[in-house]
Formats: C-alpha cells, sequence, structure tokens
C-alpha cells in the first residue's frame, strides 16, 4: 500500500486527482462484472457502492481501529477510473457469464454459513484464496463472526493486465451491500480479517505491450509481530484453498518471523469440511520475498505498461 495513503480521508479525499493515477488508466473501458445484473441480493443496491470511497469504507476496517494503515487503496480507486455503464457485480453461481475459475466455495464456507468453530476473538484470519472467492468467504466471515476486513489488492485493473483484478472489483461489488448490512456492529476491537488474491505473483512476468499488474505482500501490508501483540492477536490462521497448498514466497519469511516471536500460525485448508487449522512449521530455509521484476505504479500500488524493446537495441 502506498503509505501516503495510509489515512483513510486524505486517501479518499485524493482519488480523484487525475495526477496521482497512471494515464493508461484514465476512463479505460474495461469490462468489469455484468452492468445490469443484480447483487447478492438480488437487486440493484451495488450501484450504490460505485463510489470509491464508499466501497473502500465498506471493505475496510473500522476507522477508529489499528488496521487502517493496511487497507490498500488502488482496486477502489479504480473504480473512478473506469467507463460506469461497463461496471456491475460478478454473475451469481451458475450464470453462463460467470467465469469457471476459479472455483466455487465449499458450502460450509458461503455467505449465510455458520461460524466455523476455529474462530475465537484473538484469532488474526488471512484468506489467502483467489481472489474473488477470498471475497465471497470474507462476506461468510463478516457476517458470521463479526470480525473487521482489510483489502489487500494492491494492484491495478487494465484490459491488458497480466492479472485479472477487475474480477475480483466485479466480487466486492456483488456482496457490498450483504457486507453493509451485516457490519453494523462493527467496533475497533473485532477481530481482523486480510483478504488476499492467491494468484497475486502471477505465473510469469508480463511482455510488452502489456500492463504487468503482478504483486507482492510487503511489510506496508503486514502488520509486525509487536503491532499483533499490542491489540490482542494470539494466533494466526492462514486460509488456502487446499491441504497441500503452502504459503506463497511472500509470506514464508514473514511466517518465519511471527513463529519466532511466538505468535501460533495454523493452516486451515478450507476445502476440508470440519477439519481444524494445524500448525504451521516454518520452512527450513524460508524463501525471500520476491522484489525483482514487479512494477509499481506512480500513483501507488502494483501496475505499469511492459515497453517494447527498443529497435536500437542490441539484444
Amino acid at each position: 500500500m502506498w503509505r501516503r495513503w495510509s489515512a483513510p480521508l486524505e486517501a479518499l479525499g485524493s482519488l480523484r486527482l487525475p495526477r496521482l493515477l497512471p494515464g493508461s488508466l484514465f476512463r479505460r473501458r474495461l469490462a468489469v462484472g455484468d452492468p445490469h445484473g443484480p447483487d447478492a441480493r438480488g437487486g440493484g443496491q451495488w450501484r450504490s457502492y460505485l463510489n470509491p470511497v464508499v466501497l473502500f469504507d465498506t471493505w475496510g476496517p473500522h476507522p477508529a481501529g489499528p488496521w487502517v494503515p493496511y487497507h490498500c487503496v488502488p482496486l477502489f480507486a479504480a473504480l473512478d477510473r473506469l467507463q460506469p455503464d461497463a461496471i456491475g457485480p460478478a454473475p451469481p453461481p451458475g450464470s453462463p457469464a460467470r467465469p469457471s475459475t476459479p472455483p466455487e466455495l465449499p458450502t460450509h464456507a458461503r455467505p449465510g454459513a455458520p461460524a466455523p468453530a476455529w474462530f475465537s476473538p484473538g484469532t488474526w484470519t488471512i484468506l489467502d484464496l483467489p481472489g474473488p472467492r477470498s471475497v465471497e468467504a470474507a462476506a461468510w466471515l463478516i457476517g458470521a463472526t463479526g470480525c473487521q476486513p482489510v483489502c489487500t489488492f494492491d494492484n491495478w485493473p487494465h484490459e491488458k493486465g497480466v492479472l485479472r483484478p477487475e474480477h475480483t472489483l466485479a466480487e466486492l461489488l456483488r456482496w457490498a451491500s450483504t457486507v453493509h448490512a451485516t457490519r453494523q456492529g462493527l467496533g475497533p476491537d473485532a477481530p481482523p480479517l486480510w483478504i488476499c488474491d492467491r494468484e497475486r505473483l502471477g505465473e510469469r512476468a508480463g511482455r510488452p505491450s502489456e500492463f504487468d499488474n503482478r504483486y507482492y505482500l510487503d511489510d506496508s501490508i503486514l502488520p509486525g509481530p509487536g503491532v499483533l501483540a499490542r491489540n490482542g492477536i494470539e494466533r494466526l490462521v492462514y486460509v488456502v484453498p487446499e491441504a497441500s497448498d503452502d504459503p506463497l514466497a511472500d509470506l514464508e519469511s514473514y511466517f518465519a518471523d511471527l513463529l519466532q516471536a511466538g505468535l501460533a500460525v495454523f493452516r486451515l485448508a478450507l476445502a476440508a469440511d470440519g477439519a481444524g487449522p494445524q500448525l504451521l512449521a516454518s520452512a527450513s530455509t524460508p524463501r525471500r520475498p520476491p522484489r525483482a521484476g514487479f512494477r509499481r505504479s506512480s500513483a501507488g500500488g502494483f501496475g505499469t505498461h511492459v515497453p517494447e524493446p527498443s529497435s536500437g537495441s542490441s539484444g
């Protein structure tokens, strides 16, 4: 997250300043969801959340709580740089227009399902699922457990993007009215919930003429052990799709540091109904967080065009 946008009032008051935004994003004709479709409550309330400030607040932590500096701005700010008539919520399950990937959530982890047995007030939950499914699972946990969300989507959407964050943005719109209704009693001491996109590192670097919007979680998004201890965090539950899914490279050394500091770190496979969290063992040699090859935007977050090779270059 861009440090200048750590304070939400300053951040959201600046969203509409074109000088802060990549020129390539200005009024892009990028399709986001279904502009004529309903939200998760079956109506058109999603239109009330097309204002990036409103959507940012709806999917963010309590403004008086300690987690505000970690809530990322770019994907919300992008709403102001896309054609309004091309934006809508994600289509519902079963719709031909709904992308077949990522896979749908298991029944026990969908909005409306009971709170999981593993959740407790001192738990920090990290949802590390494909972006749209992380959003949907977050709608479940916010309603079922009363935790406060923090979005870590730190990249910009683009029609030539290596990643497709517009699918995540559409899911945020689909569940916005549901989350707004269920978070009314949210307090600053509510347990935190990090919402992550497991596809953030990408499978390859961007190619010339593409928009490389891959990103990683860094220390501006990941609180240190001292911050966690001061705010009553007793353990971390890291939620992944399958039991075979390991922490991504940008989290291995971070988890190792937390374990060394004495914080209990657990991994939970969402697909395994009824299975409890398993204590996470630190990798013998944790991978160093990725840094090389990622393209930061001048507007904060990640995402820039990959330039074409110069015709005058020698290889």
